[in-house]
């Protein structure tokens, strides 16, 4: 049973945390208050219309209703269309659209307004080709410059290319330190652990037995994981698969450390719940996960040096999207091997104080 409850919850939450955990901005609530009444907006309100990235809710009518509308949380956007609008494009003086936005959530916000923007920056290139050629013009040799972006790793901007991968992360961490450290809790709240001590068994020979068996279990649900990647999320896989195997074996040595050295402080299984879960916050936040190490303050990015969840996250996404060789990730491995280190022999010498 405790096999089971191992792997199969940790796979069920790749498949339901790979399809929530997106950056990916959906089906926003939009509403248009259109003073115009013209042929113009209409044909711009028609592009709005028909992408699937907004839901068109019925148009308003007044600034009011706007404001009042997303007050209530029925809509998200308001774009607001100009009594002349039809008029300045004529003219050529150029049009004003304003965009009310709930920026409650910074991220949404802005994703969605910078989606509106470019159907609106989109249509206005559109229109404007279209005056052009009225007038006997070719408005590709009135733009001085043309950006052709080009996308390397991850074409289509999937984010769950980029999140699942992390994910995985995540849960070998959470399978490899929790259960290790309720392991040794279990035979300290027994009574067995003082019954081992008296035995020929030192106690190095006791940490080894109850964080092999999870080394082992990280392996397996790595490869697991892998092939839900690649076959499940068709997410590719370009680096070396021997590789990512060094990088976990030395990451596990990092979280089955962070059990041993709970399981020393805790006396139940619950205080181990709550270590594990008050250092993994610190790991997770810290780790790049949500929001890009570069982005955080000099003396946060200063502390995240002693984060191994950090750098393995950062070499199975390089891994995965990139195939990033070994050699040029030999600074995360060093990093990440010093860490290990440090925190299981730490964890051991912990271990055999309390228990000597």
């Amino acid at each position: 049973m405790s096999i089971k409850l191992m792997i199969f919850p940790v796979i069920a939450q790749v498949f339901i945390m790979g399809y929530a955990l997106t950056t990916d901005v959906k089906h926003t609530p939009v509403t248009v208050l259109d003073n115009s009444q013209s042929l113009s907006s209409r044909s711009l309100i028609s592009s709005i219309r028909a992408n699937e990235l907004f839901d068109f809710k019925p148009e308003s009518s007044s600034f009011n209703e706007v404001r009042d509308r997303i007050d209530r949380g029925d809509v998200r956007l308001g774009m607001i269309i100009p009594k002349n609008f039809e008029n300045d494009l004529k003219n050529g003086t150029g049009a004003n659209i304003q965009i009310v936005i709930d920026g409650q959530d910074a991220n949404s916000s802005n994703v969605s307004s910078g989606y509106l923007n470019a159907i609106v920056n989109l249509w206005g290139s559109t229109y404007l080709k279209k005056q052009a050629e009225l007038m006997g013009k070719d408005i590709d040799v009135l733009i001085p410059v043309k950006v052709n972006p080009v996308i390397l790793f991850n074409p289509l901007l999937k984010s769950s290319w980029y999140m699942v991968p992390a994910l995985v992360v995540l849960l070998i961490t959470m399978v490899t330190s929790l259960l290790t450290g309720l392991s040794i809790v279990k035979e300290k709240e027994k009574g067995t652990l003082e019954q081992l001590m008296v035995t020929p068994v030192k106690p190095i020979h006791l940490i080894l037995g109850k964080t092999i068996p999870y080394l082992l279990i990280g392996f397996v649900e790595l490869c697991i994981f892998i092939v839900l990647v690649l076959l499940w999320f068709g997410i590719p896989f370009k680096g070396s698969f021997f590789v990512l195997l060094l990088f976990a074996a030395i990451y596990m040595m990092s979280s089955l450390g962070i059990g041993i050295l709970t399981s020393t402080i805790a006396r139940t299984p619950q205080q181990v719940l709550f270590l594990i879960w008050f250092v993994l916050i610190f790991f997770i936040l810290l780790s790049g996960f949500f929001i890009p190490v570069e982005n955080m303050p000099q003396w946060v990015q200063n502390i995240t040096i002693i984060n191994p969840v950090k750098f393995f996250m950062f070499a199975v996404r390089e891994l995965c999207l990139k195939g990033t060789s070994l050699n040029d990730m030999l600074p995360q491995l060093y990093n990440l091997a010093i860490i290990g280190i440090v925190v299981f022999f730490a964890s051991v010498l912990s271990f055999h104080r309390r228990v000597s």
